[in-house]
């Protein structure tokens, strides 16, 4: 039985009632079985601990990190493992630019650090108008070129966990691009580049900015709101502007369209996905980061991703 709330735009997550009659009340049969798994599903690679940030380097490799070991590591399609940096903190988010230069959002080092070809890595940014950072978890690159990131406090629930999301220009400047968010963690630029997509886990929301031509705010919508225990995580963007979003509290994958509505919703009884990527020859292959099997999964989707710049 599904337990995801419809896109009624409602930001209190009841439902909506048209009418004054009373509600007709329809038995339907119970079942526990929500297995629904994804074309091609296979679990990549095993034994990483806390695989997070899944991203396709310039070679075509997948990167991601090791959180628990502090690592930076490659991926190859027969599941080897490659350790290629270390950055001593707890690495979350990963990204690369448009030059191929890897971007690492580390929570213990509060920092978006850079990490060049040799593994040789420098802080890139750490702090807001003289205040350190919270703890960064997740980034993107607009299409101008500035990084923006994902910058979650991290206090226990119940706690809201209030919280920005940060742009930074090349040079290093940083300033708010959007505040006032319930634990902002997944983020993605939308398929025609003229939006930005957020994960708000404490809120159980997926919301939406749109931005102008240099990459400024301009309005927000909300595109779904998920029932709890969701908490909604990594997300990523097919180019028919479809959006994978993790719930790894439910230990699932929504599939939605732009405006919201549910397509589909992929589910393994033993995984719990995280974050996830498009790659592959095609674009077609998804890697799913699942950091409570430590383990990388893929399957096969019917829409090729969108590129990230």
């Amino acid at each position: 039985m599904r337990i995801l709330e419809g896109n009624n735009h409602r930001l209190d997550g009841g439902s909506l009632c048209t009418t004054g009659a009373t509600p007709i009340l329809h038995l339907i049969p119970m079942t526990t079985d929500l297995t629904n798994i994804p074309a091609d599903f296979k679990v990549l690679a095993s034994g990483i601990s806390g695989p997070e940030g899944p991203a396709i380097g310039p070679d075509g490799e997948l990167y991601l990190v090791s959180a628990e070991d502090a690592s930076i590591i490659c991926v190859s399609p027969d599941g080897g493992i490659k350790q290629v940096a270390k950055t001593g903190g707890r690495p979350n988010g990963l990204v690369f630019n448009r030059a191929g230069e890897m971007y690492v959002a580390d929570a213990d080092l509060k920092a978006i650090l850079h990490i060049d070809a040799d593994g040789q890595i420098e802080t890139f940014v750490d702090g807001y108008e003289g205040t350190a950072l919270g703890g960064p978890n997740d980034l993107c690159f607009l299409p101008n070129g500035d990084l923006l990131f994902t910058d979650p406090v991290r206090r226990p629930l119940p706690d809201p966990a209030i919280s920005p999301v940060y742009r930074a220009t090349p040079d290093g400047t940083v300033g708010a691009f959007a505040n006032e968010l319930a634990y902002p963690n997944g983020i993605a630029v939308s398929a025609d580049k003229n939006e930005v997509y957020v994960s708000e886990t404490r809120a159980q929301r997926l919301v939406c900015f749109t931005i102008d031509d240099d990459g400024r705010l301009l309005d927000q919508r909300l595109v779904r709101r998920f029932r709890e225990p969701g908490n909604p995580d990594g997300l990523a963007v097919d180019i028919e502007g479809n959006i994978l979003q993790t719930l790894p509290g439910i230990r699932a994958i929504a599939y939605l369209s732009a405006s919201g509505d549910l397509l589909d919703l992929y589910h393994v009884s033993d995984w719990a996905p995280a974050n996830l990527a498009f790659g592959g020859d095609d674009m077609k292959t998804v890697f799913v980061c699942g950091s409570a099997q430590n383990a990388v999964y893929q399957f096969r989707h019917p829409v090729a991703g969108s590129p990230l710049l």
